[in-house]
């Protein structure tokens, strides 16, 4: 009979698993405690970052309190020497040219009309500019594209009235009253008024509707030069394109503005000559408020010089010191620039 233990026999595999186990736990342990430090760790960064936030924004806070307090400081100080920094403040640009310089103003009257799109065509290709009077029943009726156009080209858009009525014929209200009606079409086509007027016929001298309304609104009013002007609404000039061409050119003087008209095809076929006509002789194409602006004070065309000639002082006003003047009329004689006299009765 053999001899039996009473000890179970100890099995290798299972000890092995056992030992794994216990690895396993002990692994398992071990990463709960790093994962567990690590969110501590990351938790410590985060608040030690707001407090450092929250710190560097009050500083902030309080130096911009400090800044403004100065800056108010500083406005406060500020004040009692405006008038000084006004009186150093440059004033603002106006058109002025090298002297020598040989100035043209073309201007064209009772636009927009069938052949504006062809002289503006020619204006955009010859690099000029110009100045159109428009009668404010045809700017209503026309596209506000065209006159979007004319500004984008460098030209200025002028008030000839809303109906082309002869202001001699108005009263002073009425006078008035088409000039604005003018402006408003003008201006529900580019979002602003006119800044030049020419009355129709060069007439309304004595109309103190006229004169309001350029001293109320800031627009300067003009009427042309007699010797340059082709006449091209009657024979010869009217359907004779050379004939246009060759007057303009042949009697253009410097800082004259020559009257022509954009509902005359021939007048629109001379242009390119007259352009280039004008060129060769050296002259520089300028709007009408240019030409004010650069010659109105060396030809002694003052607000003085106005009320000498009869103006009203109360309707006479400068646009700016020494510059034009608004509530009066530039004319021409013998092809240079005045103011005429004005006296009634």
């Amino acid at each position: 009979m053999s001899y039996m233990s009473g000890k179970t026999p100890v099995n290798p595999k299972r000890t092995m698993t056992a030992q794994l186990r216990a690895l396993g736990n002990t692994v398992a342990v071990l990463a709960t405690v790093f994962m567990v430090l690590l969110v501590a760790f990351v938790w410590m960064l985060t608040a030690i970052s707001k407090q450092s936030k929250s710190k560097s924004k009050t500083e902030t806070s309080a130096t911009t309190t400090v800044s403004e307090s100065t800056s108010d400081t500083s406005a406060t100080d500020t004040t009692e020497t405006e008038p000084e920094t006004e009186a150093t403040t440059a004033p603002a640009e106006h058109a002025s040219f090298p002297e020598g310089t040989k100035l043209i103003a073309l201007t064209f009257d009772d636009g927009p009309d069938k052949c504006t799109p062809q002289i503006l065509d020619t204006l955009e290709r010859e690099g000029v500019v110009a100045t159109f009077f428009m009668i404010g029943q045809n700017v209503s009726g026309t596209d506000a594209a065209l006159l979007q156009r004319m500004e984008s080209l460098g030209c200025e858009l002028g008030n000839h009235t809303w109906a082309h009525k002869t202001l001699t014929k108005l009263s002073e209200e009425e006078a008035y009253e088409q000039l604005q009606k003018c402006d408003k079409a003008i201006e529900e086509k580019v979002g602003h008024k006119a800044t030049v007027i020419r009355p129709p016929e060069g007439a309304g001298l004595l109309q103190d509707g006229l004169f309001k309304y350029s001293r109320d609104n800031k627009e300067y009013v003009v009427n042309w030069d007699d010797v340059s002007c082709p006449a091209d609404w009657q024979k010869p000039a009217r359907g004779d394109a050379e004939y246009t061409a060759n007057h303009v050119v042949s009697n253009a003087t410097d800082g004259v503005m020559v009257l022509l008209h954009d509902s005359y095809q021939s007048t629109a076929d001379a242009l390119p000559a007259i352009i280039q006509g004008l060129k060769d002789k050296g002259y520089t194409f300028v709007t009408v408020s240019q030409l004010l602006e650069a010659r109105s004070a060396e030809l002694g065309l003052t607000a003085d010089a106005a009320i000498a000639k009869g103006y009203d002082t109360s309707l006479v006003a400068e646009a700016y010191p020494g510059g034009p003047v608004y509530g009066v009329r530039y004319a021409y004689s013998a092809s240079k620039m005045i103011f005429e006299v004005r006296k009634k009765g």
